[in-house]
C-alpha cells in the first residue's frame, strides 16, 4: 500500500485565530495523529494528559497528549493529538480519520467519504 501526505490546519482551541500549515502522513494504522511539539508549543497548545501507545518498532512510549482544532477540506473539528518527539512524523491517524468521517483509499492515493455505522434504529 502507498503512502501519501494531506495537507491541513492545525490551531489551540483557545486560539483558533492563529492556524499553522502542516503536511502530515495519513497512517491508518495509527490510533492517534501526532504533531512536533515544538509547532503544538508554539500554537499554544498545552498537553491536558499523557497517553501510551505502542510504535512502529513495537516499543511502548508515552506521549503528552491535547485537544486541537485540525482543518480537513474546509472542515475544522476537534481531535486528539500526541505531542512528537524528536524523530517522530507528522501523522494524521485513524481517530481524527473516523471523527472526519474519512476512510483511506490506497490506489488512488486519498482520502475518501467512509460508510458510517450508527446506533440501532427504532
Amino acid at each position: 500500500m502507498g503512502t501519501f501526505f494531506v495537507e491541513a490546519l492545525l490551531a489551540a482551541p483557545e486560539r483558533p485565530e492563529r492556524r499553522q500549515p502542516i503536511e502530515l502522513l495519513v497512517d491508518s494504522g495509527s490510533t492517534y495523529t501526532w504533531v512536533g511539539a515544538a509547532l503544538l508549543r508554539a500554537l499554544s497548545v498545552a498537553p491536558t494528559e499523557r497517553r501510551r501507545v505502542v510504535t512502529i518498532d513495537g516499543q511502548v512510549a508515552e506521549r503528552d497528549a491535547a485537544e486541537v482544532l485540525i482543518t480537513l477540506d474546509g472542515r475544522t473539528l476537534h481531535t486528539v493529538c500526541l505531542f512528537g518527539d524528536a524523530g517522530d512524523l507528522d501523522v494524521l491517524g485513524a481517530y481524527t480519520l473516523e471523527g472526519f468521517g474519512l476512510a483511506v483509499d490506497p490506489v488512488q492515493r486519498k482520502l475518501i467519504p467512509a460508510l458510517q455505522y450508527g446506533a440501532a434504529t427504532a
